[in-house]
């Protein structure tokens, strides 16, 4: 990483610029396709095609801006995710107007998924460079992965309390999160790269270095929260979409403390990504979509939130005020 001021609020300025950019021009069709019938399967097209962005525009900096040079392989890599991110785009445009199926995305995020995350498992230590190799500190990756699944059955449990509901009521299973996270690790490395990636190798330490460690990740963590204001109007909240924003900045700020730490400790993008994926496949056998928030649905999200993921605020992770330096960190 580069330790020039001026240079990392540059980066820091055309990654920003690139990736809502992108997302607003991109919203206008996610807009459209939602006042069309049965634009369900329209709009969660998009959102998949979100999670390419922020990678996406990380390599634009790194190769356009910052002029970075790779390996063979990793340039490889990055190329193959620069190209099928715009095919992505322009496929998810193109079924706004023509398509009722989005049946050939699927295919694309399925082999673009499968091919880029063997590359990275069978090239290792080539992708060192980009924080990537998984025998990098495997037994930390393995150790915040662990932790964040109990976490997330403490969230459960708590939240439960809090509403007023039964334990005995908890539809989350834990073996069918299991399974989940093995299905998504395959088919869905590409879209948990794809933000990871953005967030936290690029983003975070940048952020870091300018504001201290942690006001750098909170400052992060409200990015990446009002970056999906797009699918709160149209597919979390639709109906309450205000409170859908406030309540997703709130999320990602308190969640991102976990992410911050979890990277920070393993010096390792995969740590993210794996948190992330399993994040998100519990949300999806536990939540549905276009639900309607409420004033007290915020507030008991933030405190339960706040109770698991604050205290890593505190850990020596953050103690130090400056970001150390990583000899495998570019751009």
């Amino acid at each position: 990483m580069s330790t020039d001021i001026k240079t990392i609020k540059q980066e820091i300025r055309y990654f920003l610029l690139i990736n809502f950019g992108l997302i607003a021009f991109i919203s206008i069709f996610l807009f459209i396709s939602a006042t069309k019938p049965n634009s369900s399967k329209l709009i969660h097209n998009f959102s998949v095609m979100f999670m390419y962005i922020p990678a996406f525009s990380v390599i634009v900096v790194l190769k356009k801006i910052s002029k970075c040079e790779f390996t063979p392989n990793v340039e490889q890599f990055l190329s193959v995710f620069y190209t099928f991110t715009l095919v992505r785009i322009v496929t998810s445009i193109v079924y706004t107007f023509v398509l009722k199926s989005t049946f050939i995305s699927s295919l694309i995020d399925t082999f673009i998924s499968l091919y880029l995350v063997l590359l990275v498992l069978s090239k290792g230590s080539e992708f060192e460079v980009l924080n990537l190799s998984l025998a990098k500190n495997f037994k930390k990756i393995i150790f915040v992965v662990l932790i964040f699944f109990l976490l997330n059955i403490g969230r459960s449990y708590v939240g439960s309390i809090l509403e007023g509901s039964s334990t005995a009521d908890m539809n989350i299973d834990f073996l069918e999160s299991i399974w989940a996270f093995i299905i998504q690790f395959c088919f869905g490395f590409n879209l948990f790269f794809g933000e990871e990636f953005g967030w936290r190798y690029f983003l975070q330490p940048k952020l870091q270095k300018l504001y201290g460690k942690r006001c750098g990740v909170l400052i992060l963590g409200f990015i990446w929260g009002i970056w999906h204001l797009p699918l709160c109007f149209t597919l979390y909240n639709p109906q309450t979409p205000v409170y859908g924003v406030i309540h997703q900045v709130a999320f990602c700020m308190l969640l991102g403390i976990f992410f911050g730490y979890a990277y920070m400790k393993t010096e390792n993008v995969w740590a993210p990504i794996l948190i992330h994926l399993a994040n998100n496949g519990i949300i999806m056998l536990g939540e549905s979509f276009e639900s309607a928030i409420t004033i007290d649905g915020i507030l008991i999200g933030f405190a339960v939130n706040a109770i698991f993921f604050l205290p890593f605020l505190f850990t020596k992770e953050y103690k130090s005020n400056n970001v150390e330096e990583s000899p495998t960190d570019v751009g």
